[in-house]
């Protein structure tokens, strides 16, 4: 196997895709919770009591997918290890889907595209490694 070819396959493994997530989704739920400003600024949304309400929820649900990557990221090969690649998997591309609808009718500015970036790449990497593994 020629170097490239092994660096290609072992750039990224579930272990520190999954902290990396963590990572992601706790800084997350800090911004969220405690300084919502900045997303409603990088993203150039409105801020209202409702932005928020919801900005409030959804540092939860960061917080939530956080800690699951976290104390998933040792989990050996199995099929809840597999559903957890592939719901965020989903979880990512749904993301990518609504920020670039949201961004194409006008609801967030040009900032929506480091999230969406983001996601992606994550997307990707939970898609590679379940493919990958699907039938092992």
């Amino acid at each position: 196997m020629s170097f490239v070819r092994h660096l290609r396959s072992n750039v990224i493994n579930f272990r520190n895709l999954s902290i990396i997530t963590a990572v992601i989704a706790f800084v997350l739920f800090l911004a969220m919770l405690l300084a919502p400003e900045i997303m409603f600024y990088l993203f150039q949304i409105p801020e209202s009591e409702s932005a928020l309400f919801m900005s409030r929820r959804a540092a939860i649900l960061f917080l939530g997918i956080g800690v699951l990557s976290w104390l998933v990221r040792d989990a050996t090969h199995s099929v809840s290890r597999q559903s957890i690649k592939m719901s965020f998997a989903i979880i990512m591309f749904g993301l990518v889907l609504l920020g670039s609808f949201e961004y194409l009718r006008g609801n967030a500015g040009i900032g929506i595209s480091l999230a969406i970036f983001t996601e992606l790449i994550l997307g990707v990497a939970y898609s590679k490694l379940w493919f990958a593994n699907r039938n092992a």
